[in-house]
């Protein structure tokens, strides 16, 4: 396709300005819906392209539409904003400028690779190359924490879209490979806390109150039991217990405990077998040592289940591209990702993009102080991307509106 090779030209011509965006972003990280200066520098590129946009969608959200030839079909793209409350450990002059936070998960370069997206088809742009149809660039706050996705879908973010496509950058894939499959890619998460009371008393007669701490102590040893002994071998599934507080001084019987933990659970039928088992061992523990307990649902995302033909397309592009071997596989992971929420009931798929280099020493994991990628990954995501679009109009009838799984 013609248009194509002009298209990844032009990519290659902006690829230094796409580093130095995501370098800027890099600089000057922030959390989940605190990404105000974020969202200014995306609102300010997109109006350098002259791309129609509305900010503060979900509070610090931007949502961006570019009118292609074809007005009845739409693919949308989405980039997550936010950084993590981690140390950046790097020695270099693009390291983070805000102490204690440090985009350490790659969401710089996907919001680099949506601005990208912008730029190809820019409406300032002399020989401006139109789209085979609408585009909608989607950057949402908050996925490492409340999961912004929810919040951006409830301000329209899906409204008229046909498909949709996500990326990840993966630290323990190398340049130059991708990784999907068309099936499970994150496993549901649930995280939760629970409330345990007692009675006060003084310590120096236990008998007189109920004791708190004991109960979340025997609560807490029975949740390991679960895994081994509830959940079928196959069925993946994690619980784990993050913060435990309660007591006032030493000599007091504590009268209220706070636990917090999370699930992981790659099938919907599993976490609701591990929540029901929580729930029961709870109440039948506290019960035993007449105090009480209660279990509360903080923060739940689902399983991201990607679908068949949005993920054949991108398997399909990534071999044109990069060559049918340089396509792995994706195994389901136990981590969590809220774009499950945008293909619940919408066509679409999730993909990773190698960005580690054994030889430059991009070889930390993400969620880690040193932390960082191949910056050629934005090039190889950016076109895939645009392939994407290009073949799902291809393939406009298999995406068509309220299809379902």
């Amino acid at each position: 396709m013609q248009e194509l090779d002009l298209i990844k030209n032009k990519i290659k011509n902006i690829k230094k300005e796409l580093i130095s965006i995501r370098r800027d972003i890099h600089s000057h990280p922030e959390l989940s819906n605190k990404e105000f200066k974020t969202m200014e520098l995306i609102s300010e590129c997109l109006k350098t392209y002259n791309i129609k946009h509305r900010t503060k969608a979900a509070s610090t959200g931007v949502i961006a539409d570019i009118e292609g030839e074809d007005k009845s079909f739409t693919v949308a793209f989405r980039a997550d904003i936010d950084a993590l409350p981690i140390e950046d450990l790097k020695h270099c002059n693009y390291a983070s400028k805000n102490k204690g936070v440090c985009h350490a998960c790659g969401h710089d370069v996907h919001t680099a690779i949506n601005i990208g997206i912008g730029n190809i088809f820019s409406n300032n742009d002399d020989n401006r190359i139109i789209p085979p149809c609408n585009i909608r660039l989607i950057f949402q706050p908050a996925e490492e924490t409340t999961g912004g996705a929810l919040n951006m879908i409830r301000e329209n973010a899906l409204e008229n879209v046909n498909v949709i496509y996500g990326l990840h950058v993966s630290s323990s894939t190398d340049i130059g490979y991708i990784q999907i499959n068309d099936n499970i890619v994150n496993a549901s998460c649930l995280d939760f806390k629970i409330k345990v009371y007692g009675k006060s008393g003084h310590g120096a007669n236990p008998a007189s109150g109920i004791d708190a701490i004991i109960i979340a102590s025997n609560i807490i040893n029975n949740l390991q039991f679960i895994i081994s002994r509830n959940i079928q071998a196959e069925d993946s599934a994690v619980i784990n217990i993050g913060t435990i507080n309660g007591g006032n001084a030493t000599n007091i019987i504590c009268d209220y405990v706070e636990i917090t933990g999370t699930i992981r659970a790659l099938k919907e039928s599993t976490m609701e077998k591990i929540k029901n088992r929580i729930k029961k061992i709870i109440k039948c523990t506290s019960d035993s040592f007449n105090g009480d307990a209660e279990f509360i649902e903080t923060v739940y995302f689902r399983s991201l289940v990607n679908w068949k033909d949005a993920s054949n397309i991108v398997r399909e592009n990534a071999s044109n591209l990069l060559g049918k071997n340089k396509v792995l596989e994706l195994k389901p992971s136990l981590g969590a990702e809220d774009f499950s929420f945008f293909v619940e009931n919408k066509p679409g798929a999730f993909f990773y993009i190698g960005s580690r280099n054994d030889k430059l020493g991009i070889v930390h994991q993400a969620h880690n102080g040193l932390f960082d990628v191949d910056e050629d990954c934005i090039e190889i995501g950016l076109t895939i991307q645009i392939m994407n679009l290009y073949n799902s109009y291809l393939k406009k009838d298999l995406f068509t509106l309220g299809r379902e799984r």
